[in-house]
């Protein structure tokens, strides 16, 4: 997968998607084999390398994108996490509309940065057992003008199928930073959520 450098920091597949450090999964997790969890991460980057070649248009991609996020992250458990404080008072409707939401945003901003994503590959190059969080895989993007920088995955199935529950790129959880830009968007519209879910629906907040 080619990859831009400036925007690798962002890349979440799911993410595209908490880091070892952040997303907080339930105790009774299972953790996905180490061989299953690498083949998993190796799917997903085909599938987005097979995106970016595919010559579609950028609302085919933006639509391809938001569902390979979809399919492949663990969308309730991501939303929960990066709606921080604001998730513990939200009804059932406005969770619903928050997970849309934000599978709609990933989709417009990740499919947005597609075309920059030259010049540098993606390789998964290892795992390691990560205990009750599932695994970590280790990717590697390589450019002949930039210094290889590490990306890591952390998969888990958590008794069910195979997810991404964050992304890591040098040392940064992609959803610890957008857990706190979010938090900050919504404290910039006073608390209302509602009004957050809206822009964030309605493409209004182009980035995290």
């Amino acid at each position: 997968m080619t990859m831009n450098r400036r925007d690798l920091l962002k890349f979440s597949l799911a993410g595209a998607l908490s880091a070892a450090v952040g997303l907080s999964l339930p105790s009774a997790a299972r953790a996905v084999e180490v061989s299953a969890a690498r083949s998993f991460v190796e799917k997903v980057v085909g599938e987005v390398t097979q995106l970016l070649n595919s010559g579609k248009s950028a609302e085919a991609q933006r639509l391809e994108f938001s569902e390979i996020f979809r399919r492949n992250a663990a969308v309730p458990e991501i939303t929960r996490f990066v709606m921080g404080q604001a998730w513990r008072d939200m009804n059932d409707s406005q969770k619903t509309k928050a997970q849309d939401a934000l599978v709609s945003y990933v989709g417009r901003v990740y499919a947005g940065l597609l075309n920059d994503y030259q010049g540098q590959t993606l390789e998964v190059v290892g795992a390691q057992d990560f205990g009750a969080k599932g695994v970590l895989v280790t990717s590697v993007a390589k450019g002949a003008s930039v210094e290889d920088s590490k990306v890591e995955w952390q998969v888990s199935d958590r008794g069910g199928p195979v997810q991404v529950v964050d992304v890591v790129a040098e040392g940064v959880s992609l959803l610890q930073t957008q857990r706190q830009e979010f938090g900050a968007m919504i404290d910039k519209r006073n608390g209302d959520v509602d009004r957050f879910l809206d822009d964030l629906a309605a493409g209004k907040i182009a980035e995290g």
